[in-house]
């Protein structure tokens, strides 16, 4: 349904990175072992790094690998609102940027957290403002580079304490059609959870291509993905068509004809489709709630 393949993982960090602690050949190792076919070796990256050269030389010195495609990104974060990105320049060799929220994208440049939760609880900014926000920055940073991929998307609400809901409708089918527009992938991202069951399920309606990455800065959590699974079986509940109304069989008995005829009519009734369209959606809050 989603499209995942959890034979792919999208997001493995190294000790380029200064939060990680396991080499490439470390995570390479465990990429095999897990059985992956697919591995994105991506590290954290500023607009004064240096090292993305050596990074790419140094992958390069490790393939080919019987079985397993080695591709390498950098993951930088996003700065403002119209989504400039903090990213060296220029990147060469590079398969993937990864495109994430560490900080708020404020119009005036990027925001802690911290001062983020305050200006929430003062009310000089509201969760909706938050939410749109992150969408508008996200697709402006989509647009300005090759090949993106959109990492652990709107993880930015879990450091503020606000669930995925702040997101409406309206939004998700923005940035789902801005995705598919622009060929953009979105990852599906195990250590930070998100995105939820409802993104997911949007993205996946509006053919949004979906990769799973473990964002392991270890090489013990190389292509393991609980909460990928997890969410998949979500969306698969989520978005599983309505039961659909069976037409009457004639038996040759009138008036068993007559009570077969009489309760497809009144499965096909207004009210019973409404309840049922009730029903599908109380299943899907359920589903988004319970993660």
């Amino acid at each position: 349904m989603t499209g995942l393949r959890l034979d792919q993982d999208y997001q493995v960090h190294s000790t380029f990175s200064d939060d990680a602690k396991s080499s490439l050949f470390e995570n390479i190792r465990a990429a095999e072992s897990a059985g992956l076919r697919t591995m994105c070796l991506v590290d954290h990256a500023r607009a004064s790094t240096a090292w993305v050269p050596d990074m790419v030389d140094a992958v390069d010195d490790l393939r080919p690998r019987a079985g397993l495609s080695l591709l390498v990104g950098v993951e930088v974060k996003m700065l403002d609102r119209t989504g400039l990105l903090d990213s060296p320049e220029p990147v060469v060799g590079v398969d993937h940027i990864l495109i994430a929220d560490h900080q708020y994208p404020s119009e005036d440049g990027p925001v802690q957290p911290t001062d983020v939760r305050r200006m929430l609880a003062e009310g000089s900014l509201l969760p909706a403002e938050v939410a749109e926000c992150l969408v508008e920055a996200t697709v402006g940073a989509t647009g300005r580079r090759e090949r993106p991929i959109v990492a652990h998307p709107f993880s930015f609400l879990r450091k503020l304490g606000l669930h995925e809901d702040v997101l409406d409708q309206r939004l998700l089918r923005h940035f789902a059609a801005c995705a598919r527009r622009g060929g953009v992938v979105v990852e599906v991202n195990e250590k930070w959870r998100c995105p939820g069951p409802m993104v997911v399920a949007e993205l996946s309606r509006q053919g949004v291509r979906l990769v799973a990455g473990s964002d392991s800065h270890q090489s013990g959590g190389v292509g393991q993905f609980r909460y990928v699974r997890e969410v998949e079986r979500r969306v698969e509940a989520i978005v599983a068509p309505a039961p659909t109304v069976r037409e009457p069989v004639a038996t040759g008995d009138l008036r068993g004809d007559r009570v077969l005829l009489r309760r497809a009519e009144r499965e096909a009734s207004p009210r019973a489709m409404s309840g049922r369209k009730v029903d599908v959606q109380l299943a899907a809050q359920r589903s988004h709630d319970s993660l």
